[in-house]
Order: structure tokens, then C-alpha cells, then sequence
């Protein structure tokens, strides 16, 4: 299943015309993910458009990458695993690291300035 961020909102009203823009397209509403950093949004959000909504800021010390890593497309999550029998081997190169870095911190630079992030999951 691959998924991709459909845009940066910064506000409930233009989430709720892009949802529907997505329903339309044939999208169902357990394919979308909202992710915001407010939890006023997160409330008014999940009330308004009945879309799973969780609220991420990026910098939580108690939350890796790990953890973030399946709800940010931009992310390879096989290549987070530690090395082991199973992945003996780094999956990343550095250049491909230091890329998925800088789409993660673009991600959470938008949470940041209050905006929604719209994931969907196509199957």
C-alpha cells in the first residue's frame, strides 16, 4: 500500500474541500489520514469530516522515527530496521538518508506553522 501527502492546509474549511475533492475521486474515507499539531483542529477536524485525525508535532523525545515512519509516505520504513539476520545490511545510502530527512522536517515545518497535512493510502 503506498501513500502520499494530497497537500498542506491551513485551515479546517479548505481540509474539508479537499476531502471531498478526494471522496469524489473515488477515494474512501479510511484511505485518509489527517495530521495536524493543534488539538482544537484535531477535535473540530474529526467532527466535521469523520476523517481519522492524529496530532504529531515531530518533536516529541519520547516518539522516534520509528514510530513516525508509517504515517509519512516519504519514509522507507525497511530501512529504519536495525541491522539484524533478517536485514543484515543498512538500507539507506547517507544521500538517501539525508534526503528522507529533509522531506521529514518539511512535513513537520508545515505542522509547525499550524498547517493540516492530508495523507491518503492507495492500495
Amino acid at each position: 500500500m503506498s501513500k502520499f501527502v494530497a497537500g498542506s492546509y491551513a485551515t479546517v474549511e479548505a481540509v474539508e474541500t479537499a476531502v471531498k475533492g478526494l471522496l469524489e475521486k473515488g477515494h474512501n474515507e479510511t484511505d485518509l489520514l489527517l495530521v495536524t499539531n493543534s488539538p482544537d483542529k484535531k477535535e473540530r477536524l474529526a467532527k466535521e469530516t469523520g476523517i481519522e485525525v492524529i496530532s504529531e508535532t515531530g518533536h516529541d523525545e519520547n516518539s522516534g522515527w520509528k514510530d513516525l515512519a508509517p504515517l509519512y509516505p516519504s519514509f522507507d520504513e525497511e530501512a529504519l530496521y536495525e541491522p539484524s539476520p533478517q536485514h543484515p545490511y543498512p538500507q539507506l545510502s547517507p544521500e538517501q538518508e539525508e534526503e528522507q530527512e529533509r522531506k521529514m522536517q518539511g512535513y513537520f515545518s508545515e505542522l509547525e506553522e499550524g498547517n493540516i497535512l492530508i495523507i491518503v493510502s492507495e492500495n
